[in-house]
């Protein structure tokens, strides 16, 4: 019986960590992350698609196969409510969409704590703006990407890039995305938004998708932060489709009995990217 248990273990760490085979893996503390010397490792997989109890965070990073140099980046943010990760279908899957579009994607595995994943989503644009000659990666073309509580992150980086304390000359790299990508996200648990907006001027171009029907993130969630957006004079694009719920990530499991309206945003997204020069 024992020997079968390790048997499993083994067979199921394999399948879990198959994508970060393929696909290098970096960390973006050079020791343990901040806070967190004294935790004890309690990070579960399953099936390689989602990951809870986040212990370290990372950066899975996915090259396109023909890239221009120097090619525009994006970090993912997958969502997940910040008590899991959902890596696979909001995490990799778009990553190999990027790629295809030849965007160099970095998937961020990040804290589930927020302010937590905050410091993270900080650290992990700095290291990659510091490596962008080591990956071909125009500097100034680094964005973001986020689904459900992955587009609050996103969104609180935005707001907050500038708002932590350096734990190395890593932290002196600015964190500012240059465009940030919010899908059926929730905002109204940042400081600042639908409440006193703490978007200026060079607040970086938005790109926002939502389901009216959505039944977890209310719509308005996306429309209220389009029209603080606008009113700040912020390079903004909505998309709101009528029906599609929550989760439908890359126009992707809508069941027959689900009525779905949602269709081809991410074509949507790419031609914004060329519209901003981004492409």
């Amino acid at each position: 019986m024992k020997a079968k248990c390790i048997f499993h273990f083994f067979i199921l760490f394999a399948i879990s960590f198959s994508v970060q085979a393929q696909n290098q893996v970096v960390k973006i503390w050079p020791t343990l992350a901040p806070g967190s010397e004294n935790l004890e490792n309690k990070e579960e997989w399953t099936e390689g698609k989602n990951v809870s109890n986040v212990y370290q965070p990372d950066l899975t990073i996915f090259l396109p196969e023909h890239q221009a140099i120097p090619a525009p980046a994006v970090v993912v943010f997958p969502g997940g409510g910040y008590t899991k990760i959902v890596m696979e279908k909001e995490g990799y899957k778009v990553a190999r969409w990027l790629n295809e579009n030849g965007i160099v994607a970095f998937v961020l595995k990040y804290r589930l704590n927020r302010d937590e994943a905050l410091r993270d989503a900080q650290r992990a644009v700095s290291v990659i703006r510091k490596d962008a000659g080591k990956y071909g990666i125009d500097k100034n073309k680094i964005g973001v990407i986020g689904f459900s509580a992955g587009a609050h992150l996103a969104c609180n980086l935005v707001m907050n890039n500038q708002d932590r304390e350096n734990y190395d000359a890593i932290d002196t790299v600015s964190s500012r995305p240059d465009f940030w990508i919010g899908v059926y996200g929730v905002y109204s648990g940042i400081d600042g938004v639908l409440g006193k907006s703490r978007f200026i001027v060079n607040t970086p171009p938005a790109f926002l998708v939502h389901a009216g029907n959505d039944s977890k993130v209310p719509v308005l969630s996306s429309v209220e932060l389009y029209i603080d957006l606008k009113n700040k004079g912020v390079p903004a694009e909505l998309h709101v489709y009528e029906q599609g719920e929550h989760g439908f990530a890359l126009e992707e499991g809508r069941g027959a009995a689900i009525k779905s309206t949602v269709t081809d945003w991410s074509k949507r997204c790419i031609e914004w990217l060329k519209l901003r020069g981004i492409l």
